[in-house]
């Protein structure tokens, strides 16, 4: 059997090396991506394994959302073993980086530990969803301890910033994402079934009853078994282009900004980083550990959806994070150096809902619309995709994000007005807002919701409710 995997990104390698644990000597598994990673969201991945600090006000109140975290809690609990078995498959070949990699009991470019400050930098949302982190914690009995922000190794922010409330995830962690992908690669070259093709895929090919070839770009053709598409925010524009009868949920370029800096002293041991604000994730810093008496600092993360990909990054990305950084994290951080700014195209699906699953072709897989959480449910995903080429039973619950479904509605038009209001009234205050005395807050936020209003009566949505991140595409008729 012949298994395609098209894309080179943390999905397609850790698919790869899940085939490739389950493949007989007769088994083939190509991986199809070109070397340069051009938008890889993997590639500017802060990389968390943060399920809890990633919750809302309300994201656990429905049924999809809860399976959605369920997903998300258990792929951190793989991840221990999954780094283990990896570090077990590269062996000598181990990239320098990991030479003395112990996985997670050994720190290096992996450990736990994440801090969640809850300061004064934006508006009441940080509160609120501080809150519901809080209380999910206490809810599924994770370990964790209220700390005074003052006690925070490393943590310095300006006074006028600084955190009210604080506390430490014990189990949440972090990876440098670049050397996953170079100890994943180093794993799968020790594979006999496995090898890399350094090209991008441009069409599909298909006898209306299943996939027979993926073109690259110099036009060759590769016949295989099975094909799994697991391009990222390209996905989408795959399945089109290829023409074959049908489609999938509409996936978006979520355009997220890292930065490397190098802070001599001021290094972190541990993540720390605010609630979800704001239509994005908030500010963070985690360790970003490059090789052997090596270290640096990952800022994180802007974001904003695009219908088209985007490679540079805006100065006003760059811009905010480095003061966030300075004001939020560590005044210090002004004597850091620049190293590196990457920019990453998250897939974000139309509904935001993961695309996850077999296509009306059956030898078709598409694996998409992982936001901000691919690299954290890789573990996970991986298995399911194996299963579904081995034909091994898998959770039913997962046709939920089965890339054949409709698009899953899961506001209501009156929770996504209120949301869509509270997400850009924060954004507003955590990029600069000073409002005047009296009514211009109340003024503002009326504008924000009569323009909601609207916005949801042109598109139709009368008994649904558009997403916040969603707004910009459904007003310039991107999604529909």
């Amino acid at each position: 059997m012949h298994t395609v995997v098209i894309g080179n990104g943390i999905i397609g390698l850790t698919i790869a090396f899940r085939l490739a644990k389950k493949a007989g000597s007769e088994d083939r598994i190509s991986v199809v991506g070109g070397k340069s990673r051009a938008g890889s969201a993997t590639l500017a991945a802060g990389a968390m394994l943060n399920s809890f600090a990633e919750i809302e006000k309300g994201s656990l109140d429905n049924e999809i959302d809860l399976y959605k975290f369920e997903l998300s809690y258990l792929a951190t609990k793989m991840w221990p073993r999954f780094e283990d078995e990896i570090i077990a498959a590269a062996g000598a070949d181990l990239p320098l980086g990991c030479k003395s990699c112990q996985g997670f009991s050994g720190g290096g470019c992996v450990d736990t530990g994440t801090y969640v400050v809850n300061n004064v930098a934006a508006d009441d949302l940080d509160d609120q969803n501080f809150d519901a982190i809080l209380m999910a914690l206490k809810e599924f009995s994770e370990p964790y301890k209220l700390v005074s922000p003052g006690d925070i190794p490393n943590y310095k922010p300006e006074q006028r910033y600084r955190a009210t409330r604080a506390l430490y995830i014990e189990n949440e962690g972090w990876f440098n994402p670049r050397l996953m992908l170079e100890k994943l690669e180093a794993a799968l070259a020790n594979f006999s079934q496995v090898n890399f093709i350094d090209s991008d895929v441009v069409d599909l090919k298909s006898n209306g009853s299943a996939i027979e070839s993926a073109t690259l770009m110099s036009g060759e053709k590769i016949y295989a078994d099975n094909f799994i598409v697991a391009v990222g925010s390209a996905a989408s524009k795959l399945i089109a282009v290829s023409k074959l009868g049908f489609s999938i949920p509409k996936i978006f370029n979520g355009v997220g900004v890292s930065l490397e800096i190098s802070t001599g002293n001021f290094n972190h041991k541990k993540c720390i980083r605010t609630p979800n604000r704001g239509l994005a994730c908030g500010i963070y810093t985690v360790p970003y550990f490059n090789e052997p008496g090596s270290s640096s600092i990952l800022i994180g993360a802007t974001n904003y959806v695009s219908v088209d990909p985007v490679f540079n990054a805006r100065i006003s990305s760059v811009e905010s994070l480095l003061r966030a950084s300075m004001e939020q994290i560590n005044v210090e951080f002004y004597k850091a150096e620049l190293k590196r700014v990457n920019v990453g195209l998250r897939p974000i699906s139309q509904d935001t809902y993961p695309v996850i699953g077999k296509t009306e072709l059956d030898n078709l897989i598409v694996v998409t619309g992982t936001k901000r959480d691919g690299f954290h449910l890789s573990p996970l995903i991986s298995t399911y995709v194996a299963d579904m080429i081995y034909g091994d039973p898998i959770d039913d619950r997962l046709l939920t994000f089965s890339p054949k479904r409709r698009l899953i509605r899961s506001l209501s038009r009156a929770q996504a007005v209120e949301m869509g209001v509270k997400h850009q009234m924060s954004a507003a205050y955590q990029h600069g807002f000073i409002p005047s005395q009296g009514r211009m807050v109340k003024n503002m936020e009326k504008m924000l919701r009569d323009d909601l209003e609207s916005l949801h009566d042109e598109v139709g949505a009368i008994e649904w409710g558009v997403p916040p991140e969603m707004i910009d595409m459904y007003r310039y008729g991107h999604a529909k």
